[in-house]
């Protein structure tokens, strides 16, 4: 089975969420093969840049960073749900989730990567309504990737009620794992296995993580 990278490239033209305060990524060379025998790199990044993943103490002090996440959690058997009906902007409800099993690895696919390096890609993704996360939290789920920037509502940035589903998730401890690529390989309800390995940076709140997937021979 051929592997399928699901991670977004970074270089100097990545994009961030736009705040004011997120540092811009960049690539530079710090030396060279011709002047100093070796070519090296500085690499200038924030932890929630391109494809990354979440840990609960992004939004939770007193909790723990990307280094103590286990391993359990970033790989293994990830069931790949196709929500690519939802039009932008709109709300992932209990009633999409009607028929659909649970597990507790699960991959929502919009095709929102598409529009990767664009303007719309931070203007009305696809969200999830609070009562939906809580439903599949409560039956199990470990891992929610998506090939969006966020769970949340682009509209309550920066409001009272901003980042909601982050926070029930982390409260519960799950991996998010956000800003996934090429996710028309997956097929709709297939089963896959998923690799998506954060740096191991001590006590970081996120870190960027290649994600690879395979499709497995046998269903979940």
């Amino acid at each position: 089975m051929n592997w399928i990278d699901l991670t977004l490239t970074i270089d100097n033209t990545c994009m961030t969420c736009g705040t004011t305060w997120h540092t811009v990524p960049s690539v530079e060379r710090l030396g060279r093969l011709e002047e100093v025998g070796r070519n090296t790199s500085v690499i200038t990044l924030g932890s929630h840049s391109a494809t990354h993943l979440d840990a609960p103490l992004h939004f939770y002090n007193g909790t723990y960073g990307v280094d103590e996440i286990p391993l359990k959690k970033l790989c293994g058997s990830i069931r790949v749900i196709d929500l690519s009906h939802i039009p932008p902007g709109g709300c992932v409800r209990l009633k999409d989730m009607e028929g659909i099993a649970v597990s507790s690895k699960m991959l929502f696919k919009f095709g929102w990567y598409r529009n990767w390096k664009t303007p719309q890609y931070y203007r009305d993704y696809p969200y999830f309504e609070l009562e939906t996360l809580r439903y599949l939290t409560d039956n199990g789920l470990e891992m929610l990737a998506i090939d969006t920037p966020s769970p949340d509502t682009a509209s309550a940035i920066g409001k009272k009620d901003d980042s909601l589903g982050h926070k029930l998730l982390l409260s519960k401890r799950v991996v998010i794992v956000e800003y996934l690529n090429n996710t028309e390989q997956l097929e709709d309800g297939g089963s896959y296995e998923i690799i998506a390995l954060p740096l191991k940076l001590k006590g970081s709140d996120g870190s960027p993580c290649r994600v690879i997937a395979r499709r497995l021979s046998y269903e979940l």
